[in-house]
């Protein structure tokens, strides 16, 4: 089964956490801060990451911006759990590269099921160069739009 790490200063929403993907067959690994979880990254066979936003050191955007600005974990798919649901929240989480964003308190079967989704859609590397590519493409365009002089229409009867 999948191994997902579960980063959260909190002791008891990790034991929480750990006890419900491990109920659903998951090898779990846990880290109190964003140092240990990059830590645990490093040490690779992590297949998803479950990160909180306040963790002290760190927070769990910055967290993701990290993961998603290194080529090794750059795919990880990566859920992020937060008690803080306002939009702005949901939207920055998700602006820094996690792929998913749960609401706390969750039940245990929409964890569940957005854990299952998050594995199956994890995007490959040639589907993530492709997105890169196309969008680098969109931009050159916008860019050579942009930078052409517009030219005046002459109306000939």
């Amino acid at each position: 089964m999948p191994t997902v790490l579960i980063a959260d200063d909190e002791v008891d929403h990790r034991e929480l956490l750990t006890i419900a993907l491990h109920r659903l067959g998951y090898d779990v690994v846990t880290a109190a801060d964003s140092a240990g979880a990059l830590a645990r990254l490093a040490g690779g066979g992590i297949d998803a990451a479950l990160i909180d936003v306040r963790m002290p050191g760190g927070s769990g955007i910055e967290l993701c911006r990290q993961i998603r600005g290194s080529a090794e974990t750059e795919l990880l798919p990566i859920m992020v759990i937060s008690a803080d649901v306002h939009r702005h929240q949901i939207m920055t989480a998700l602006h820094a590269g996690a792929d998913d964003f749960l609401p706390k308190p969750f039940s245990r079967a929409e964890l569940t099921t957005r854990m299952e989704t998050l594995l199956r859609t994890r995007p490959s590397a040639a589907a993530r160069s492709a997105s890169a590519a196309r969008a680098a493409l969109l931009a050159s365009r916008h860019a050579l739009i942009e930078e052409t002089p517009a030219v005046p229409y002459r109306h000939t009867a």
